[in-house]
């Protein structure tokens, strides 16, 4: 077998098991938010939401890049494991004292004074949400895809199942999150070493390349972090610990089922860009057929979301959080943009453009931030529709660095947007015929799937690849003897 089969058949297993796992935890996520939700409240979820921006950031300071480094080192050894261990203490160790130090003023800037005591016990979750990198990075670059999820499942069930919603059904509030979302980290580090048994020594030299990769990728990790994060702080800020409740619902809402994909795509991009990086044609095309599948998927299905956003948001939260469901509809209306571009970012970093997606992402952020501070004391609803128009500002920044880098041919953007509007196309007639014909709330929406499923699944039969576009209608004709998830699509599409 060529080493390019092998490639192939090892992305095409690991996609697919990451797909398993990614649908498994994104369902396994969904019900235990709205429970969490539901119990907790927008104040509460607010509380904890603003907290976990803080985890996020000092973890991703105390990571220093080292685990993607890891996955895009062409040779590994103990001595690289042991320096990325090192270094991601060491700083874990700075990083904790820090949040320590400046809880109060951290709180202030969140603007919630009652934070302090929580951002301060939120510095203990710090190293371990960072080390989780370790095992993360090395399973990612051996492709065992299936073992990783397993414990992605398994662990977020234990820490969720036991501590957080037990502690929130006591009342414990924020603190529930928190708790579970530190177990969650620990369980990760723990099994991942137990499957891996990856060394413990740390070592405080290692290879120049690794580090300089390192810096790169952190300086990249601080931008996504603050263009993601940006708007929640703002919210908080801006609108109060509940409305941030309500946001952040709406987005976690939003981003749940692109998780089921994105999930999938992304950490086989990364590690097959990175084996593809002297083979730039090969590269387009496998990206190519990837942005496609995405897009056909999320473009008609958050479409449908957007419309049916009251409804959805009333069948799963109940009428206290009414106040997510227009922020939720326009969130849903970036989500493709969301999945371009987490797509294109890996790409990059596999290519080594990390500096490419650095001064794009900065530009967005300034845009976003400036645009946010301006929307203050307007409705939730314009601050949504900003992030919106954000990140489908980022995913053509992102796509066009890409292309400066990648030889991808004149039209390849509208190939891959095409069939998915054409799709989307088809959800809206089918929402819009309801509509007219006096449906409203959750018996609009049923009947609105019912009728826009079947539909969209004979115009895919009925063009016969036509919607799929070129690069994913022969990538999946090439890898349907490798992969059930492969065979399975071209049946659903008639591909022959």
């Amino acid at each position: 077998m060529s080493d390019v089969d092998s490639l192939a058949q090892r992305s095409a297993r690991a996609m697919g098991w990451n797909w398993v796992g990614s649908a498994v935890r994104a369902m396994l996520q969904f019900v235990v938010q709205i429970a969490l939700a539901r119990l907790l409240g927008p104040d509460a979820f607010g509380q904890a939401a603003a907290v976990l921006l803080v985890v996020g950031l000092g973890s991703l300071v105390a990571e220093v890049g080292l685990g993607a480094a890891l996955v895009q080192q062409a040779q590994l050894d103990d001595s690289d494991i042991g320096f990325a261990l090192a270094w991601i203490l060491a700083s874990s160790v700075v990083v904790m004292l820090v949040i320590a130090l400046l809880a109060q003023p951290i709180a202030l800037l969140l603007g919630d004074a009652r934070l302090g005591t929580l951002v301060l016990a939120s510095a203990l979750a710090v190293p371990l949400q960072a080390l989780t990198s370790l095992p993360m990075s090395l399973m990612q670059r051996g492709y065992r895809a299936r073992r990783w999820q397993a414990i992605q499942v398994a662990s977020y069930a234990l820490a969720y199942g036991t501590i957080g919603v037990p502690l929130a059904l006591q009342g414990w509030g924020a603190w529930s999150l928190l708790a579970a979302f530190a177990a969650h980290a620990g369980l990760v580090v723990a099994m991942g070493w137990a499957s891996l048994r990856f060394t413990l020594r740390p070592r405080w030299t290692g290879h120049t390349a690794l580090r300089a990769y390192g810096r790169r990728t952190l300086l990249a990790n601080l931008v996504n972090w603050a263009i993601e994060s940006v708007d929640r702080l703002l919210v908080s800020r801006g609108w109060g610990a509940a409305a941030l409740g309500e946001y952040a619902l709406a987005a976690n809402l939003s981003r749940a089922p692109v998780t089921l994909l994105v999930g999938s795509l992304q950490p086989v991009a990364f590690a097959s860009s990175s084996r593809l990086q002297d083979e730039p044609l090969r590269l387009a095309r496998g990206y190519l057929a990837l942005l496609t599948l995405a897009l056909l998927a999320t473009v008609p299905t958050f479409a449908f979301f957007a419309w049916h956003a009251d409804a959805i948001v009333a069948l799963l939260y109940g009428p206290r959080w009414a106040g997510a469901a227009a922020p939720f509809a326009w969130l849903c209306l970036g989500v493709p943009f969301f999945a371009m571009l987490a797509l294109t970012g890996p790409m990059l970093r596999g290519v080594g453009a990390v500096g490419s997606e650095v001064r794009a992402q900065l530009a967005v952020l300034v845009l976003l931030a400036v645009a946010l501070s301006w929307l203050m004391g307007e409705p939730l609803v314009f601050a949504a529709a900003a992030v919106a128009l954000a990140s489908a500002l980022r995913a053509a920044l992102l796509y066009r660095a890409l292309r400066a880098r990648v030889a991808l041919p004149a039209k390849a953007m509208a190939r891959a947007w095409g069939g998915a509007l054409a799709l989307a196309a088809i959800v809206c007639a089918s929402c819009l015929a309801v509509a007219l014909a006096g449906a409203s709330g959750l018996g609009a929406l049923f009947i609105s799937a019912a009728l826009a499923l079947p539909l969209c699944l004979a115009a895919l039969r009925w063009s016969r690849g036509a919607l799929l576009g070129e690069e994913l209608a022969v990538a999946l004709r090439n890898r349907r003897g490798d992969s059930r998830a492969a065979r399975w699509l071209c049946t659903v599409v008639n591909l022959a």
